[in-house]
């Protein structure tokens, strides 16, 4: 019997990798970003920003008191080198400050400047200078998407260190984590929801990428799109008036400071389009690395049987290449963005340092007076480039932007269980009405009638592919009917909440998979609530029991990845076991007795027939011992319900039903 997966592929041609792009998942993806499509991104983003509201506020106004101190922290040096040193009266801001306080006394004046100083050392760790950034980056694993978003996981500068600094780092990492923890939630929840359809051409490594490292382009938005171009700007008009109120007879100072930010701004956002382009491309270069790798791993064991080591590493390591080489060209644009930009702003660089030079040989300005413009030249020139660069630099996050909204607009939305699922007591009655089945395009089942009731144990039966699988997965709405109806006690399945249903059946798979964690917590998942002695007994039910107590730690064994350590017998009996514990209303196993040797298939067609006495048990199933057990069959054949009855009716009046057991007889063993 085939996983839903492999009914999909069955049931559709394999998809190329250009084909596989096609889906509703990346549908959108390939066309270019227009900053139209850019802006509404942004826009659909802000909802992860906002629910924090109270966190953005703190880090706002921490940022806003340390724009203010860091406009002051010029000033010592000047008023030193002028009004200490060269024993200059005070004039202009620190006049109105400082004469206050320490008069015409020149000792006075140091004495002061020293405080402010030391003060300044406690509080934001600085003293004068520029203003250093303290972000909160983390080691990145390699230059590739994965290792920069890494950063921007982790990212939120900051111009403080010192006392203030710590606090504003705690606010920092506490927000950003909160809004990455938010979209990467909703990331995983709509892959976890989605249908199993999705998964026919879904690669899981793209998937993880996506939960794991797109989900980190919301921290970027605000800190980079939002906070930092707004306190530039604010940063920036300070500067200007405190620059204009202490040099108003030199005008030429504000003007050249304010020519910088078209320069930049327009240099940047000529180059807009081509960094979005190539960040999607780095995006796509990164999840394709993962998505390589995770398929590799979870086939070694075919590569270790076909030697085929050296193949593998090889087209893993040619694909991360390519996700350097991406990388590299997203650093190549930024270059040229700089070479761009250079002449330009040297032009005005040097200008300003020509006409500077001229007004202090002429003496209309003093060495103090160029300390302090330096100073603030330096000061400027990061808020001067985050303003002007917020286009550019916001291209790689909405790039990622884009892959987010790809699952959260085209995935289902989350339901939740309703408070009354139209279903009233236990489940007495499951019926089929005219229901047809597929993946996409594709029809696997179509004109499926039939009904079952509890107290019967019912089989299905048929050549691997027809459509089993895919049949009992309709049941708890893993798979949507595209024709007909689903029915529980007379009640449409489209009409009550998924996992409601879900909450009455019980689903043992013919390839399960059990958590790297002990047999209790595998039994008990699904069933939180469930007593040790409640665990116990399932097992028991489930022909379990007696090798989990041979086992040094008994029920609380740890297992390996996907049950690693157990045999795929024992693996089948925990997977019923976990079925059992939550007493469904409805059974349903794919082929259980698949591992199992004769002896406990008849142990547990004996349990299976036990708990069908008020309940639906539904066996998909080749081996003639459990078709005849059933009180019926329902034979599967050329995509629709071909016959239905007991085991022995159909043997005598179906030809196709015993060819198919015919076919299938030496594939079973003994």
């Amino acid at each position: 019997m085939k996983t839903p997966d492999a009914v999909a592929s069955a049931a559709d041609p394999a998809p190329s990798p250009r084909d596989s792009r096609t889906n509703l998942l990346y549908a959108g993806e390939q066309a270019p970003l227009t900053w139209r499509e850019a802006w509404r991104l942004l826009a659909k983003s802000w909802p992860f920003i906002s629910r924090y509201r109270r966190l953005v506020a703190i880090k706002c106004a921490l940022v806003f008191v340390s724009l203010t101190f860091f406009l002051m922290t010029p000033w010592p040096l000047k008023i030193v080198i002028d009004n200490v040193i060269d024993a200059h009266p005070l004039t202009g801001i620190p006049a109105a400050i400082l004469t206050p306080i320490a008069g015409a006394s020149r000792t006075s004046l140091l004495i002061a400047v020293t405080m402010f100083l030391v003060l300044a050392v406690i509080l934001i760790g600085m003293a004068a200078g520029n203003a250093h950034s303290l972000g909160t980056d983390v080691a990145s694993g390699g230059l590739d998407q994965a290792g920069l978003t890494a950063n921007d996981a982790n990212d939120g500068g900051s111009l403080w260190s010192g006392l203030f600094g710590y606090l504003e780092a705690r606010v920092t990492i506490d927000l950003t984590q909160r809004m990455n923890q938010s979209v990467r939630t909703a990331i995983y929840e709509r892959f976890l929801r989605s249908p199993l359809a999705l998964y026919a051409d879904q690669k899981i490594g793209d998937a993880v990428f996506r939960v794991m490292y797109d989900s980190a382009s919301i921290g970027p938005v605000f800190y980079r799109g939002v906070l930092a171009p707004i306190m530039s700007l604010l940063m920036f008009v300070m500067a200007l008036i405190v620059l204009s109120a202490q040099f108003s007879n030199q005008p030429v100072i504000v003007v050249v400071a304010i020519l910088f930010l078209p320069v930049v701004a327009i240099g940047s956002s000529l180059f807009g389009r081509a960094l979005r382009n190539q960040s999607q491309s780095m995006r796509e270069s990164g999840s394709n690395v993962m998505a390589a790798f995770e398929e590799r791993i979870a086939q070694v064991l075919l590569i270790k049987a076909f030697g085929q080591e050296n193949r593998e590493t090889a087209a893993v390591d040619t694909a991360s290449w390519e996700s350097y080489r991406a990388t590299l060209r997203m650093l190549a644009i930024g270059f040229v963005l700089a070479i761009v930009l250079a002449p330009a702003c040297s032009l005005l660089i040097g200008y300003c340092l020509y006409y500077l030079m001229m007004q202090v040989i002429a003496g209309r300005m003093t060495l103090g007076d160029i300390v302090l413009l330096a100073s603030y030249a330096a000061m400027l020139a990061r808020p001067m480039a985050t303003i002007g660069n917020t286009w550019a630099a916001m291209q790689a996050s909405v790039a990622g932007l884009r892959r987010v909204h790809s699952v959260l607009d085209n995935l289902p939305e989350p339901v939740a269980d309703a408070g009354h699922d139209g279903l009233g007591g236990r489940v007495g009655n499951l019926e089929f009405s005219g229901v047809a089945l597929g993946y996409g395009t594709a029809t696997v089942l179509s004109g499926v009638t039939m009904s079952m009731r509890a107290g019967q144990m019912v089989a299905l039966a048929g050549p691997s592919g027809c459509g089993k699988t895919t049949l009992i997965c309709s049941i708890p709405r893993f798979i949507e009917p595209s024709a007909g109806t689903i029915a529980f006690d007379g009640v449409d399945s489209r009409a009550v909440a998924p996992d409601s249903i879900r909450a009455r059946v019980g689903f043992v798979f013919q390839n399960e998979s059990l958590f790297s964690i002990s047999i209790e917590d595998n039994i008990r998942y699904g069933s939180a609530g469930a007593s040790m002695a409640d665990v116990r007994e399932a097992a028991a039910m489930a022909g379990a029991a007696e090798f989990i107590d041979r086992l040094p730690d008994g029920y609380s064994t740890m297992l390996g990845r996907r049950g690693a350590r157990l045999s795929v017998g024992q693996k089948q009996r925990i997977a019923i076991a976990r079925a059992l514990l939550r007493r469904p209303e409805i059974i349903v196993l794919d082929e259980p007795a698949a591992p199992l040797d004769p002896g406990s298939e008849s142990d547990l067609i004996t349990t299976l027939a036990a708990l069908a006495r008020d309940r639906i048990v539904i066996i998909v199933a080749h081996r003639p011992d459990t078709l005849a057990a059933c009180d019926r069959v329902f034979f599967i054949h050329s995509g629709a319900i071909a016959a239905s009855g007991t085991h022995a009716h159909l043997l005598a009046t179906n030809l196709a039903y015993r060819a198919y057991l015919a076919q299938t007889a030496a594939e079973i063993p003994a």
